[in-house]
């Protein structure tokens, strides 16, 4: 059974608009610092990180009734991670082509 997200430490009001700016910004910030690890192995952190935050029995990243986001949702949906995953999404699609040859 899904735990409700409001029993989670990481979790905060969608309302509370100054903390969902600062944990943006925050994310952006260390995606740039850890950019070179995110050009190489960004593709495997990131489904990493995906399969955790959507696993089964985790708690909804949004709860919208509820008014609360889970602070991982905010790292797998950022728009800078996602650029600089794309170089090794892409190398790691290819091997994986020319492996299944």
């Amino acid at each position: 059974m899904d735990t409700p997200i409001t029993e989670h430490t990481d979790a905060m009001r969608v309302d509370e608009t100054a903390k969902l700016t600062a944990a943006r910004a925050g994310v952006a910030l260390a995606a740039v610092i850890a950019s070179p690890v995110l050009i190489v192995a960004g593709a495997h952190l990131r489904s990493r990180c995906l399969g955790y935050t959507f696993r089964d029995g985790a708690p909804a990243p949004v709860e919208k009734e509820h008014g609360w986001v889970n602070i991982q949702y905010i790292a797998v949906t950022s728009t800078i991670v996602d650029w600089l995953c794309t170089p090794s999404q892409a190398l790691t699609s290819r091997l994986r082509r020319w492996h299944c040859r």
